[in-house]
């Protein structure tokens, strides 16, 4: 075994794969579930969580709450500063959440990517602001619909279902436009690639219902990658 390469590997904060049921990515270590429904193989946790949820509101489950279509830069952990100063480019150079509380709102200036098309390119696999591991993208409407609100699936229909499912999702709630915390252990928010119009798009599931809808992308909500 080639120790420099792997050692390459950690410095560049790709994956290494253990025996191929896990994947070590950005100092933390994620199993991989497959669908029962569609076949298709997913992260086991939502990015930056420290483990599998045990309950619906197990806060180490949590994990990080992401601008839509940004980058892993510091902005999405929960300690993180906040900014008004609008980027100028899809890649900003700063660690903070960039607050915007207009309608539609976004965190970049209006004339950087106002379709969305170059953020859903770059949160691909290999994307500039690609922040799954490789192989991984974060998930489409479709993708998720198949494995969560899908007549095909088991259906995840509240917040005790979605915790219930076969991808154990928690209800870590949402960051605000204007950078405040709220909704933990009652919403479980989940970001798509997908976008419409201004707004990105997102699955929301509360105490009794789960649906996709459309949104600033200034919100901060949870990701969980899927294998492309």
């Amino acid at each position: 075994m080639d120790l420099g390469a792997l050692a390459w590997v950690e410095r560049s904060n790709k994956i290494t794969i253990e025996g191929g049921k896990k994947i070590s990515f950005k100092g933390l270590t994620y199993g991989l579930i497959t669908s029962p429904d569609t076949g298709r193989v997913w992260l086991d946790r939502n990015l930056g969580a420290t483990k599998v949820a045990e309950s619906s509101t197990d806060s180490a489950a949590y994990g990080d709450l992401y601008q839509w279509g940004r980058a892993k830069d510091g902005h999405e952990s929960s300690d993180s500063g906040a900014t008004t100063t609008l980027a100028n480019s899809i890649t900003p150079a700063t660690n903070t959440f960039i607050t915007n509380g207009a309608i539609p709102a976004d965190w970049v200036n209006i004339d950087i990517d106002n379709s969305g098309a170059l953020r859903i390119d770059a949160w691909a696999d290999g994307g500039v602001n690609d922040i799954c591991p490789i192989g991984f993208s974060v998930p489409t409407d479709a993708e998720l619909t198949a494995d969560t609100t899908s007549a095909t699936t088991t259906d995840v229909i509240n917040i005790n279902t979605a915790f219930s499912s076969f991808l154990k999702l928690p209800a870590a709630g949402t960051r605000q436009p204007h950078g405040a915390f709220s909704g933990a252990g009652n919403a479980t928010v989940l970001w798509s690639r997908s976008a419409g119009g201004r707004f990105g798009h997102f699955l929301v599931i509360y105490h009794n219902s789960a649906s996709f809808g459309s949104v600033n992308r200034t919100y901060g909500f949870s990701i969980r990658c899927i294998r492309d």
